[in-house]
């Protein structure tokens, strides 16, 4: 009895990270904290319930019968609380408090700043927490309140709004060039994201000779960087490449080719909530001056 009462959402929100994650690395990240405060955290848990919630194994934490149990029960009541949470947050009609807003790390540095700033113009005691990455946040989780994203496919549970089309395109600093001299394209050397590699096999090389990969990282700005370092072409959205003074873009019609569709999406149940609907719209009305940029019209 003593332990059921003692029980509080602190407890069950870490070991139900570590069920899913199945990993303390993965739980941290989740949870926002470090691999050895979650590693402290569980063993000082399971201790007060003087229950083995993990197996723990070479590859990873193995739920026992009562982490299975946590993560039902613990699952549908953190459910309950999300659903509760946007209800009330539906209700909100202030223009203040905080917007959780997340975008792709390019569309973070290189678009959202003055759209971000002259929003703030208008409605200064609104607060602003962006998290600039390729990871999907669940919206139905309650992780973000507006997304900016690369997609043909919204999903379904948001409110959606396409903000325009965007283009691919080949881009090389002028040093490199000089370097490959009359090589085709397809000679380069290439410096690429990770997330477009399996877009532009199945699109653009559709089996042919893949192109000699130097330099991959999963984040965009490396790349863009490597680019400008000299290190290879690269294929970049054209609203981040006709950023980038010092890149030119280069005639190569299969990439070219390649589209897909900027969204901004907002959960539904966010509809009455004024400062998260006038920042859908602002940012919305905003990135319409980065169509050309994004058509690769500039």
């Amino acid at each position: 009895m003593t332990t059921a009462m003692n029980m509080d959402w602190d407890d069950l929100r870490i070991v139900l990270a570590i069920c899913r994650e199945c990993s303390l690395t993965g739980a941290a990240r989740v949870l926002g904290t470090s691999h050895s405060t979650v590693f402290r955290q569980i063993n000082k848990i399971e201790k007060k319930f003087a229950t083995r919630f993990f197996n723990r194994l070479p590859h990873g934490y193995e739920m026992t019968e009562a982490g299975e149990l946590v993560l039902h029960k613990a699952g549908s009541i953190e459910d309950e609380i999300l659903e509760l949470r946007r209800e009330l947050q539906g209700k909100d009609l202030r223009l203040q408090g905080n917007i959780r807003l997340t975008a792709p790390e390019g569309v973070s540095h290189y678009i959202l700043m003055p759209h971000i700033a002259s929003f703030y113009e208008e409605h200064p005691d609104v607060t602003i927490e962006l998290k600039p990455s390729s990871v999907i946040f669940e919206m139905g989780r309650s992780e973000v309140d507006l997304a900016i994203r690369m997609t043909d496919t919204p999903p379904q549970n948001c409110i959606a709004k396409k903000i325009c089309d965007f283009k691919m395109g080949l881009y090389a600093c002028d040093a490199y060039l000089q370097n490959v001299g009359d090589k085709a394209v397809w000679e380069y050397e290439y410096v690429l994201c990770l997330h477009y590699l399996q877009a532009l096999s199945r699109h653009v090389w559709k089996g042919n000779v893949i192109p000699h990969i130097k330099f991959s990282s999963d984040n965009i700005l490396s790349v863009a960087n490597a680019a400008k370092a000299g290190l290879g072409a690269t294929v970049l959205p054209c609203l981040i490449g006709e950023k980038e003074p010092t890149l030119k873009r280069i005639h190569a019609p299969g990439i070219e080719e390649f589209s897909s569709e900027i969204w901004i999406l907002m959960h539904s149940d966010l509809r009455q909530t004024l400062r998260v609907k006038a920042l859908m719209n602002h940012l919305y009305e905003g990135m319409q001056t980065e169509i050309k940029y994004a058509e690769g019209l500039s």
